[in-house]
């Protein structure tokens, strides 16, 4: 069992990131109603900023609500030049979904750009509000977090299913998700004083995935990239989910089992406080239906014959590598150890 300060550590990282950059959610705080006014052509007297919380991920965000009717909306600053690339990044994947005529059941769970721009010299958008509360929250509640999963997984399988195509995996294809990767990796541990003993495993690991991947032919399909409660909107009386949020890890062309893993992997970090390397090490000895309590035959859909070892570790690369190359854990001895040397051990 983990203590309820190790279930928190995202949490409270967040809050003390909110806590250390008080300059820039004051200033976001005062701009934000004036952004608001400008986008929806409205006198900024209108709207007040209610909240601003700073990510670990370096963004501002104020929520901003209107008088009446006017509604509410979400006003994002980035504060670095990667937090700009990953708002960016998320506005234009935006567009192209809610363009794509196959996804008009996807619409009402996505944000939208009311505006962009520049003031003072930051980037900046304007998203109207999606309703719901963070579900992260309501996975600690067993009555909530059956209904939760099963409503997220419809609706990411509804993307999945929409935009799905046949792919032969060639050898370019699996260097994309496999090599280039593991290169980085390499890279990683070469500057690390301990890294010298993981180079085996991470060759290792490259010779099975190419194997085990070159040739197959399986179901590739636009993925959110990042899908898990944190990043989910939710009803809290029925666990409906009615927004999802930060797609700037979105891409097409990708393996719907990397949405669909990485939801019920973080579901039971959340409700156990299990570490994402504790998770999937137990997975490769035990089966990912066990460690997820999910049946087999849905795993088995998830991995569209893509053999169960293959598959989570493939997974498991993605993931971890969004994280060392983001500007928050790439850093941090404990998470690399827990997550990433602990599962490459045992590969």
């Amino acid at each position: 069992m983990r203590s309820a300060v190790q279930w928190a550590q995202p949490v409270l990282r967040d809050r003390l990131a909110s806590w250390l950059h008080r300059p820039e959610r004051s200033w976001t705080a005062t701009v934000a109603p004036r952004l608001v006014a400008r986008a929806t052509a409205t006198d900024d007297t209108w709207w007040r900023t209610e909240t601003v919380t700073f990510t670990s991920t370096s963004v501002a965000v104020a929520a901003v609500r209107g008088r009446g009717t006017d509604g509410r909306y979400m006003v994002k600053v980035p504060w670095t030049g990667r937090a700009v690339e990953g708002l960016r990044r998320q506005t234009e994947v935006l567009d192209l979904l809610r363009a794509d005529p196959r996804l008009p059941a996807l619409r009402p769970v996505l944000p939208y750009c009311a505006a962009q721009g520049e003031i003072d010299g930051r980037y900046y958008c304007v998203e109207g509000a999606l309703r719901g509360a963070p579900a992260s929250g309501m996975m600690l509640r067993r009555t909530r977090r059956g209904a939760l999963l099963a409503s997220a997984g419809r609706v990411i399988r509804d993307l999945h299913a929409q935009t799905r195509e046949r792919t032969l995996l060639d050898r370019a294809a699996v260097t994309g998700w496999v090599d280039a990767p593991l290169r980085r990796l390499e890279e990683f541990f070469a500057r690390h004083p301990r890294g010298g003993r993981l180079l085996d495993p991470v060759r290792r690991l490259r010779e099975e995935l190419m194997v085990a991947l070159v040739g197959r032919t399986v179901h590739t399909s636009w993925i959110h990239g990042d899908f898990w409660p944190g990043n989910l909107l939710a009803t809290s009386l029925d666990g409906q989910v009615t927004g999802i949020v930060d797609w700037d890890q979105a891409a097409d062309r990708q393996l719907p089992l990397h949405d669909l893993l990485h939801l019920h992997v973080l579901a039971r970090r959340l409700a156990r406080g299990d570490e994402l390397g504790e998770i999937v090490v137990h997975a490769l000895r035990h089966g990912i239906d066990r460690t997820l309590d999910v049946p087999a035959g849905e795993v088995a859909d998830w991995l569209d014959d893509i053999p169960p070892r293959p598959a989570l570790l493939l997974y498991w690369l993605r993931h971890i590598l969004l994280f060392l190359d983001s500007e928050g854990d790439h850093d941090d001895p404990r998470w690399v150890r827990s997550n990433v040397e602990r599962v490459l051990v045992n590969v």
